[in-house]
């Protein structure tokens, strides 16, 4: 009776309000579109692991944890790791305890937890050892659950609860399938007896659940509030309403029977479902539509042995070979899956219940709505369209389909080319000329024109002969045309459609650049887009402008994008490295979202994307893969939630020879580490898991106390500081998600310590030694200063004796010095005695220059006189002043006193001359004298009162009286004297 009280507990009222308006649904809304979600694989050469993966949890840092055949599986984003449980055998079983910061695995025969130790790395901690001999071989532990005070182990026959550190086993007499923690309840069932619960210490059967006797349960999940779903191998699912189970029937319950259920989760709406033979499902109870996902869609295998809902609700998958992920709740959903044979897709187009798809391969074909089935895509090749497809348009309920061999008219399966035209990039209609289509070939501008209800090639048009399928027409009937090279073109019609006028558009009308500019039609109205913004056509001044009301939307970007506008107003933007969409506001005002489709980015075909925009909410999109499917409106509900994004630093190594780990993840850092400082080159890895695409993070970091700012973002995640100085730092690093526009941050401190010589034990030591030092030179210094006093003594007897023989010396010097003073007086009087030589000669040379110039005139004047009587008195006057002037001349007292100045400033010349020549005459000597003292004959012709020529025979005889031989200069030999 207790436990039914307990099961009764269960509110009844629950079925009515979700079972009926569920099978409502199945029964009249089951042709949906069949699209298949985005799969990440990670083989078994990725993750270096075992083969089959048999539980998958998910830590509170966003880490997977998978129980794989080599042990605990470990995926941070970035790298796998592989932790071997106690025993070294297959882990089949996790549950994480989010509380104590455990991870507890089972294995056969064994079961325990793994935790990290202080330094932040994982290790295992086994239970057995808790249990008496006698329990200990159990054969493998399937599942772990966990309530508030206990955890239970179940097994093949037994389950342990593990309390208070004490271990306690439920023996059971049938094989257990299936257990479960539902609503705080542990259920398990088995063939024989069914379902049963735990009450306090003894299991009983679950009233109501007979029908679930002999059928292999494999999931028992929560469903709505208090209501319990049962999934069985081949017999589909049941559910349990607190009094009894009935079936509970959905449209997918055939491929449950046929494919053999081994796996099931549950979250908010979402079941998901693992088969043995065909993939996943999952069924939204919500809106019930369908997802499948094998190998045709991408999977590497179809048996699933584990499956669970992460944080971002997509799917891990755990196979019989590899691990893949699902990514349901993403807007983004493949056509073709892994399913690569059709090619790139160009562009797309929905007419009669028909989707034509155009690719680089040509024109495919299938029915739309495509049921939702794990089949794949039924798709067919268009007859005679193969190659490159470029558009497809309907046009007045005909689908013109361009591409590089022509254009064609297409009918379901059936295609018609249109002679005349060569490859076409584009055709549209001719707004200002109803019923002509403007068509773009590899030649030009054609017309096609409705002739009996069926379209015709018209004419090609003249006066402009570039091509390419950018061209647009305003509300004026002009054709604005941009070339990537040359710019933009306006082409005007004249009446009859054949010809045009041109106008150029470049830098001279308003444009940043000529090149790379690119046009669409937003609100109606010719928009350009180049590398200096978005433009747009001012008729008035028939020049371009910068248009205010786009770049209010999307800011003023240095590069060119493409734009493409929803029928409900909502704007696209396409870029190398972009992926955005601007969502139209009830108030006319526009909501960006960068994130929910940037996955894409990488797989557009720029300059050749192609949004086909089935409705307000569902779009397809041509890329390198194929197509694409996006929900629109998925993305609109979704921009305001908040994903989980967390920043770890995962590894801690110190760097040399040999890399040396020292600390791992830390939940929380509780201790400062120090390093020593012969470990001062460290590195760290860190890690924000972002599974959905993991080319979107980006990192940046910087040391405090070591770098002076924060590094650029790029995606590294590591970092390297080598030969650190002592002293405390923390390492500070940053995630950037570009799915989500967040940033988070983590840190990690720690010390290196001071070199052994400037430890705290050196220090001492240093102290020591010091004040030994000090002491022992006090010892020395007073016995060096006894020693100083006696040599002191006997340093100032011998400084006294040094100091008289300095006086000594001193005298000897000072004596010196005065004899050097003499001699300089001696030197300075022979010097001034030279001067008045040198003086009194130049005088006496201009002296007698002057008595001979007078002598020469008065001898002028007496020959001038002719009269007898006056002019024999004044020639006697004159004759008299005559003699008297050679007198002067000739006898110069001067001589004698010059004789002897000459002496002694030459050193006795003229008596060492007369002493070794007697024969020489006083005017010999005087002609030697002067000829020493570097007179030239010309100076010493009035000095000897004789002309020039006197002198140079003077000079001849005073050779010979010398006896100099021919060669030998007179001059030279007097100077050397």
């Amino acid at each position: 009776m207790k436990a039914y009280s307990i099961i009764t507990k269960i509110n009844t009222c629950c079925m009515k309000r979700i079972i009926f308006p569920f099978l409502f649904i199945i029964l009249f809304n089951n042709n949906l579109l069949a699209i298949y979600p985005l799969v990440h694989n990670y083989s078994r050469k990725s993750s270096n692991a075992g083969t089959q993966n048999w539980d998958i949890i998910q830590h509170q840092n966003n880490w997977m944890y998978f129980a794989n055949n080599s042990g605990l599986l470990e995926f941070d984003g970035y790298d796998w790791s592989i932790y071997p449980i106690a025993n070294y055998t297959n882990v089949r079983s996790l549950c994480y305890d989010a509380g104590n910061e455990r991870i507890y695995a089972g294995a056969f025969n064994e079961f325990g937890y793994y935790s990290r130790n202080e330094r932040g790395i994982l290790g295992y901690h086994s239970l057995v050892d808790k249990l008496p001999s006698i329990d200990k071989p159990f054969n493998e532990i399937w599942s772990i659950h966990q309530t508030n005070d206990a955890l239970y182990f179940q097994g093949d026959k037994e389950i342990f609860r593990y309390k208070s550190d004490q271990i306690k086993r439920f023996d059971f007499s049938n094989k257990i399938n299936c257990s479960a923690m539902v609503h705080q309840m542990l259920l398990i069932s088995d063939l024989t007896d069914g379902v049963s619960v735990l009450n306090g210490d003894l299991f009983i059967s679950l009233p109501g659940s007979d029908i679930l006797k002999g059928k292999k349960v494999c999931a028992i999940l929560p469903f709505g509030e208090k209501e319990i779903l049962f999934i069985t191998d081949f017999h589909g699912m049941f559910i349990f309403d607190g009094q009894n189970t009935t079936v509970f029937q959905t449209d997918i319950d055939p491929f449950l029977i046929e494919n053999q259920v081994f796996c099931a989760t549950i979250k908010g709406s979402k079941l998901a479902i693992g088969t043995v033979r065909n993939g996943l499902v999952v069924k939204d109870l919500q809106t019930n539509s369908t997802i499948y996902a094998n190998v045709n869609s991408g999977l590497q295998n179809n048996t699933i042995l584990s499956l669970a809902f992460d944080f971002q609700n997509n799917l891990w998958l755990g196979l019989d070979k590899g691990i893949d992920y699902v990514m349901i709740n993403l807007p983004i959903y493949d056509l073709f899956g892994n399913n690569m044979q059709f090619g790139a897709g160009y562009t797309s187009v929905i007419q009669n219940n028909l989707l034509y798809l155009g690719t680089n391969q040509g024109l495919y074909l299938t029915s739309y709505p495509i049921v939702t089935s794990p089949d794949p895509f039924n798709i067919r090749l268009v007859d005679h369209i193969s190659g490159q497809v470029w558009q497809l348009t309907d046009i007045d309920n005909t689908i013109f389909c361009g591409t590089d061999r022509g254009l064609f008219m297409v009918n379901e399966n059936r295609a018609e080319q249109i002679p005349e035209v060569t490859g076409t990039w584009k055709v549209k209609v001719l707004e200002s000329h109803p019923g002509y289509i403007l068509g773009s070939s590899y030649k030009g501008f054609f017309i096609l024109k409705k002739e009996n209800n069926r379209w015709k090639f018209s004419h090609m048009i003249k006066g402009f002969s570039d091509s390419g399928g950018m061209f647009e027409e305003d509300k004026n009937g002009d054709i604005w045309f941009c070339h990537w090279i040359k710019g933009v073109s306006k082409l005007t019609l004249n009446e009859a459609a054949d010809s045009v006028s041109v106008e150029t558009f470049d830098t001279s009308k308003g444009f940043y650049t000529n090149r790379n500019i690119v046009l669409f039609k937003i609100d109606n109205e010719i928009v350009f887009s180049s590398d200096g913004g978005f433009y747009e056509y001012d008729e008035s001044k028939d020049s371009i402008i910068h248009t205010t009301k786009i770049e209010s939307i999307f800011g003023n970007l240095p590069h060119s994008v493409h734009l493409s506008q929803m029928p409900n107003g909502d704007i696209w933007c396409v870029s190398n490295n972009s992926l955005s969409v601007a969502f139209l506001q009830p108030d006319k005002t526009f909501k960006m979202n960068n994130t929910s489709f940037s996955s894409l980015k990488n797989r557009l075909i720029i300059g050749f994307e192609d949004f086909n925009f089935v409705n307000d909410s569902s779009i397809i999109l041509s890329t390198e893969d194929g197509f694409s499917w996006l929900d629109v409106q998925k993305a609109k509900t979704d921009a305001d939630l908040q994903n989980p994004f967390k920043l770890s630093i995962c590894n801690i190594y110190i760097t040399g020879e040999r890399d040396s780990l020292v600390g791992g993840y830390y939940l929380q850092q509780k201790t400062i580490p120090e390093f020593d400082y012969k470990n001062n080159s460290i590195r760290f890895e860190f890690v924000a898991p972002e599974y959905r695409d993991d080319q979107s993070i980006t990192y940046s970091y910087k040391l405090e106390n070591y770098d002076s700012d924060w590094s650029s973002y790029s995606f590294s995640n590591t970092k390297e500081y080598t030969k650190l100085p002592k002293g405390s730092y923390v390492f500070k690093v940053r995630a950037q998600n570009a799915l989500e526009s967040e940033i988070v941050e983590t840190s990690y401190h720690f010390v290196i310590l001071p070199p052994w010589y400037e430890s705290g034990p050196a220090l001492a030591v240093y102290a020591i030694l010091i004040m030994f030092l000090f002491f022992q030179l006090v010892v020395f210094i007073k016995k060096r200063s006894e020693k100083a006093a006696q040599k002191m003594k006997i340093q100032k007897e011998k400084e006294m004796q040094e100091q008289e023989e300095r006086f000594n010396e001193d005298t000897k010097k000072k004596e010196k010095e005065i004899v050097a003073l003499k001699n300089q007086r001696l030197q300075y009087e022979l010097r001034h005695k030279s001067q008045e030589l040198a003086s009194s000669t130049m005088n006496l040379i201009r002296k007698n220059e002057i008595l001979l110039e007078i002598n020469k005139d008065i001898e002028k004047i007496a020959s001038e006189i002719k009269g007898p009587d006056e002019s024999s008195g004044i020639k006697k006057k004159l004759t008299k002043m005559q003699n008297d002037i050679k007198q002067n001349i000739e006898r110069d007292d001067n001589w004698k006193k010059f004789a002897e100045n000459f002496d002694m400033i030459y050193e006795n010349f003229l008596k060492r001359l007369g002493e070794q020549f007697p024969s020489l005459t006083v005017s010999d000597k005087k002609l030697c004298a002067y000829l020493k003292m570097g007179l030239s004959s010309k100076d010493i012709a009035p000095l000897l009162n004789m002309s020039f020529r006197s002198v140079e025979m003077s000079r001849y005889r005073l050779r010979k009286k010398l006896d100099l031989y021919r060669d030998m200069n007179l001059s030279d030999f007097l100077q050397n004297f």
